[in-house]
């Protein structure tokens, strides 16, 4: 890999710098907890507008017998019409770097804030944020590492490999 590969996109828009990231990134967590003791991958996250959390989401890949059903998404789903309106000033949080699809679904919903905790070595969405002109104009804010030991130890307690395997890149198999 080519050391510009390795150079971590994190930038925070002004707009959003008075917001509590670790509060807010503390109800992405509980949303992890509840996934991850309900047999799911334990990644949660939520919406935020104006400070306040508009909806929550949590990973239900098992319960809803679908691979579509990140917690990312399940969040914005869940947005409704304060979504609709006002995603201008919308933040994605999530406990885990969004995966392509999920990227995608924020810029298609025109999310243009996503704080997540856990680095993803395997997603590469923090590659697509810098070098793809249409994803890159719709984030104003790629900011990871908000509370990622919190992340890291709630993904630990309930799926150790995947964990590895987020930080590293590499299956334990």
């Amino acid at each position: 890999m080519t050391s510009e590969l390795n150079t971590r996109v994190s930038y925070l828009s002004p707009e959003i710098t008075g917001l509590d990231l670790e509060a807010l990134m503390g109800a992405a967590l509980a949303e992890a907890e509840q996934a991850g003791s309900e047999g799911e991958l334990p990644i949660g996250a939520v919406v935020v507008i104006d400070g306040v959390i508009v909806s929550r989401g949590r990973a239900q890949h098992q319960r809803l017998r679908s691979q579509l059903r990140h917690a990312e998404l399940n969040a914005m789903l869940d947005g409704g019409e304060r979504l609709w309106a006002d995603y201008e000033r919308a933040v994605l949080f999530t406990t885990v770097e969004p995966c392509p699809l999920c990227l995608g679904a924020a810029v298609m919903a025109d999310i243009p804030h996503i704080i997540f905790a856990l680095h993803d070595e395997v997603v590469h969405s923090h590659y697509t944020v810098q070098h793809n002109p249409y994803v890159n104009r719709h984030i104003k804010s790629y900011y990871g590492g908000v509370c990622a030991e919190q992340s890291a130890a709630i993904f630990s307690r309930y799926n150790p490999e995947v964990l590895e395997y987020i930080l590293t890149g590499k299956n334990s198999k």
